[in-house]
């Protein structure tokens, strides 16, 4: 039987926590450009999946039952 535990320490990347007025080196950009407005409305318009939205076609084939059920499957 393998187990996993070892008698050594683990030596793995620990995140640091964020120091005290750390900020970020290159400032966010604001992405509410009237050319990302103009794609995000286009590819709403056509269903496509839109960034920050859910995707209906995800959501469905995820929350699908994992085992087959039905008459060609037996149950």
């Amino acid at each position: 039987m393998t187990t996993l535990e070892t008698s050594t320490p683990r030596t793995g990347r620990r995140r640091r926590p964020t120091p005290h007025g750390y900020e970020e080196s290159v400032p966010l950009r604001n992405p509410d450009t009237p050319v990302y407005n103009a794609l995000l409305a286009r590819w709403t318009a056509e269903g496509r999946t839109v960034p920050g939205r859910r995707d209906p076609e995800w959501s469905r084939i995820a929350s699908a039952p994992i085992w087959p059920s039905g008459p060609l499957y037996g149950g």
